[in-house]
């Protein structure tokens, strides 16, 4: 038990090195874009548009995005371990990439608040990024980081027992990793649809209220 924890660390840490720089250079993107357009074109105050971010990033877009940048990026990695590891490959993978999905998605989370905080026309950086911490809600921000989890582990799952059987049947790699893209594609829209449905319906938290 203690070695299959220490590989499910070491898969970890290596899907998380994976991923990381793009998750944190996307959130930036993302929260200093969102702000930009809500405090420019659209004539919003700071306040509203960091706040409007917050739920872009924990309610809506932030689970996806890491879950599609983070599958695009581990693909290789699920496949390569899936073959190594034998018919079972899933007590490993599945648990670390969950693992790593909820961690990507606060440092998505953190990432798109400091490109906020940056596009903020306010002079007050530091003042207006404690005031926004202080408004996001930890039971939103658990929650958030569970459904990317959740999200992330079941596209391992799904691409691994796929892309095995298919790569048995004798299809080329790339084909098979293509396949795999667009099928987990329409898996995490189907996920979402019924999170956001059946789980967890898509409200304003109290600080927008």
């Amino acid at each position: 038990m203690v070695a299959g924890g220490a590989e499910v660390l070491r898969f970890a840490e290596h899907c998380g090195q994976r991923c990381g720089g793009v998750v944190l250079l996307s959130g930036f993107v993302l929260g200093f874009g969102v702000v930009e357009l809500s405090c420019g074109p659209l004539a919003q105050t700071s306040r509203f548009s960091l706040e409007l971010l917050t739920l872009l990033v924990l309610q809506l877009v932030g689970p996806m995005l890491v879950s599609l940048l983070a599958m695009a990026l581990l693909l290789p990695a699920w496949l390569g371990q899936g073959q190594s590891s034998g018919p079972r490959p899933w007590p490993v993978a599945v648990p670390a990439t969950a693992m790593v999905g909820a961690v990507l998605l606060l440092f998505f989370l953190v990432a798109a608040l400091t490109g906020g905080v940056l596009a903020s026309p306010r002079a007050d950086l530091i003042g207006e990024g404690r005031e926004l911490l202080s408004g996001v809600v930890l039971a939103d921000l658990l929650r958030s980081m569970l459904r990317c989890g959740v999200f992330l582990a079941i596209l391992c799952g799904w691409s691994q027992c796929r892309g095995m059987k298919q790569i048995k049947r004798g299809s080329a790699a790339a084909l098979v990793g293509s396949n795999l893209l667009v099928e987990g594609l329409m898996l995490l829209l189907g996920l979402k649809l019924l999170w956001i449905t059946a789980f967890d319906p898509l409200r304003l938290s109290s600080s927008a209220q």
